[in-house]
């Protein structure tokens, strides 16, 4: 199972970071949550040639977690091009 982590400036100066990891399930992610997240961001710091200081310099301080999966998100993308087409539509 994939899941993307996103670290987020807090002072909202700065672009979302987020980077792709492999995890067995979401059960085990729940248990080594902070394993998963520190290889996340040495990923994401191995990537931007930084380390987790800077980026927390950076307020880079706010994670979050969502499952990735293609096809729902291709599925997502494609209503949300209906739904403008249909408002265009209508005007």
């Amino acid at each position: 199972m994939r899941l993307q982590v996103t670290l987020f400036a807090t002072n909202g100066k700065y672009k979302p970071i987020s980077t792709i990891i492999e995890v067995e399930s979401v059960e085990d992610y729940k248990k080594n949550k902070n394993k998963y997240q520190t290889k996340a961001i040495a990923n994401i710091c191995h990537n931007r040639r930084t380390d987790w200081n800077t980026l927390q310099r950076q307020t880079y301080t706010t994670v979050k977690v969502r499952e990735y999966n293609l096809d729902k998100i291709a599925k997502a993308q494609k209503i949300e091009l209906l739904k403008k087409m249909y408002e265009q539509r209508q005007k």
